[in-house]
């Protein structure tokens, strides 16, 4: 009798055992299922983050199962404050920022004053899009190249919504190109800092491709740099960065370029639970290739490029070690503002 119940109780686990999701597989773990999600975006209602975290919010909530994802806007500090209200969170899964993982790791380093986290320790669960960024000046600024960038009589003039990630790469790009920057900070977000550049207030600022290019195509806005690792295809002629810096400062636009590629991301507390972990980067991955979304990511100019959050994690770690030479240059730019 003993050994019919023991085979039969191994038949069941092993059955058990084959119909638990997979995430590798494509399946997504129950965790979430008919659960409430909040997701922090860092940034204000109009900004690009929360047009991307509401047009991919559905398919997350669809292939979790999730009774309802909830979008929560902490805008502020160029991310920070954002950031460190996750720090503090329950590390349960169901608060989740969306916001530019380049700002977790910029900060840090900088050293800073508003930091309260460490960047390595959050829980990366997938990032959504990687898009280039681009320098760009007014349409009616006398400014048309990097060149006359560095041979203004004066600072550039960058608004700056605070010490996010465009401001310590403007920094850097100050630093490498041999040019001075003035930050003019209190803007509330991208919308405001894009303003103030078509309205000749500043001089330039940085953002995404998919944030630029309506300003671009309406002539309000010129690109004369990006910051990437390779031209912008559609856009050969936008130069990159790097084609201007010097061999000795080469190393910094490189590392620069590199952390900007981790772009919009989900990103959970430190030590999230590890069932969540799974199921939402499961959720991400399977949201990120829904045709339905990648549909509507093309009709409304969003690209998506998804990297998976174990990888992300991966590369978090290893970009953070390799980028502490930024922290003299870094450092400088924020006594500058204060």
């Amino acid at each position: 009798m003993k050994t019919r119940w023991t085979v039969l109780f191994a038949a069941m686990l092993a059955l058990s055992l084959m119909t638990v999701p997979d995430p590798a597989a494509g399946q997504v773990p129950d965790y979430y299922k008919d659960k409430i999600v909040t997701i922090i975006v860092a940034g204000s209602p109009a900004g690009g983050h929360t047009r991307y975290a509401r047009m991919i919010a559905p398919y997350i909530k669809k292939h979790a199962g999730m009774r309802d994802v909830r979008i929560a806007n902490t805008a502020g500090g160029g991310g920070l404050i954002a950031a460190n209200h996750l720090w503090r969170t329950k590390p349960d899964g169901f608060n989740i920022l969306f916001g530019n993982v380049p700002t977790l790791i910029l900060a840090p380093i900088a050293g800073s004053a508003g930091v309260q986290f460490d960047a390595t320790q959050f829980t990366y669960l997938g990032r959504a899009t990687s898009e280039p960024r681009l320098l760009l000046v007014g349409g009616k600024s006398a400014i048309r190249t990097i060149q006359d960038v560095q041979k203004l009589n004066r600072p550039f003039v960058y608004p700056s919504q605070g010490t996010d990630e465009d401001f310590y790469a403007m920094a850097i790009l100050s630093d490498a190109l041999g040019f001075k920057m003035k930050a003019v900070t209190g803007y509330e977000g991208n919308a405001d800092t894009s303003l103030a550049v078509i309205k000749g207030d500043g001089d330039g600022h940085i953002t995404g491709l998919s944030e630029a290019e309506p300003s671009m195509k309406s002539g309000d806005k010129r690109p004369i740099l990006t910051i990437a690792s390779q031209r912008i295809p559609g856009y050969p002629n936008v130069p990159m960065a790097l084609e201007f810096a010097p061999s000795q400062k080469q190393a910094p636009v490189r590392a620069i370029a590199n952390i900007m590629e981790t772009h919009r991301s989900y990103v959970g507390p430190p030590k999230t639970d590890p069932r969540a972990t799974a199921a939402f980067r499961a959720a991400v991955a399977a949201a990120l290739k829904d045709p339905g979304l990648l549909e509507e990511a093309t009709k409304t100019g969003r690209p998506v490029s998804f990297m998976d959050g174990a990888r992300q994690q991966q590369v978090v770690e290893e970009i953070t070690k390799a980028s502490a030479g930024l922290a003299p240059i870094l450092k400088a730019a924020i006594q500058e503002i204060k």
